[in-house]
């Protein structure tokens, strides 16, 4: 799990830095009627971006006004630590689009680097299911150091999520690794800055209708071909009821 601490470490530096903690992971997969489809992962951190705008324009100021010498002596540079950070993310997860580029039965591999917007991520499409799983594997193995051999199911009017590979409960771990090791801040700390962080699903089908969702925090939007699941992993009222990632989904 070692890159990915990596990458949950720098988001709470940015996160601290910045004094907000808005953090908005998106997971978005389409399913065709023949199994094929797409998939879309963003992490979207744009609630941040006002606050960055004002230390980089404070350090802008410092440099126009000639007191460079004088800001580092009394304290760091405010405008450098916050590109450091997104950097670093936006290598972290180009990397995994690198990685996915030549599997066989993904194809439109793209990494998603937008550090005006402060939106990350990647996406591609997937030729079945399997080519899907195959792509997860990857990606869990790779990021997260961990043995994930399928993620989802999708047969005739049958889908379904595991519950393996859930990224929330990834970024949870990771950052609880950054704080046994010394490398994190306090763990009640932490869950103040992200209490607000949403870990969403979104999975579309259009060409079928939901009939019915297992997952109990699913909604299903009203044309009925959506379904989207919302998880809070640092909500402690959430956590109460141990949401999950997984869900099966009867279509019609």
């Amino acid at each position: 799990m070692k890159n990915f601490k990596n990458l949950a470490l720098a988001i709470f530096a940015i996160g601290a830095l910045t004094l907000t903690g808005c953090l908005h992971i998106i997971e978005e997969v389409t399913f065709k009627e023949n199994g094929a489809g797409s998939y879309k992962m963003t992490l979207d951190m744009s609630e941040m971006k006002g606050m960055m705008d004002m230390f980089q324009g404070m350090g802008e100021e410092a440099k126009e006004e000639g007191a460079e010498e004088e800001a580092s002596d009394e304290a760091p540079d405010m405008g450098a630590a916050p590109d450091n950070g997104i950097s670093q993310m936006g290598t972290e997860l180009s990397a995994v689009a690198q990685s996915l580029k030549g599997v066989a039965g993904l194809s439109n591999v793209m990494e998603i680097n937008d550090t005006s917007s402060f939106n990350f991520g990647y996406s591609f499409d997937f030729a079945d299911v399997a080519a899907l799983n195959k792509a997860m594997k990857i990606i869990n193995k790779e990021k997260y150091d961990s043995k994930v051999e399928e993620v989802y199911r999708f047969k005739g009017n049958n889908f379904e999520r595991l519950t393996a590979g859930d990224l929330g409960e990834e970024i949870k771990k990771a950052m609880a690794e950054g704080e046994e090791s010394d490398e994190g801040a306090d763990m009640d700390m932490i869950k103040t800055f992200f209490a607000d962080m949403t870990y969403k699903q979104v999975y579309n089908f259009p060409d079928a209708r939901v009939k019915k969702s297992s997952n109990t925090l699913s909604e299903v939007s009203e044309d009925g071909h959506t379904i989207t699941i919302t998880l809070k992993p640092f909500d402690e009222e959430q956590q109460k009821q141990k949401p999950s990632v997984g869900t099966t989904v009867k279509l019609k």
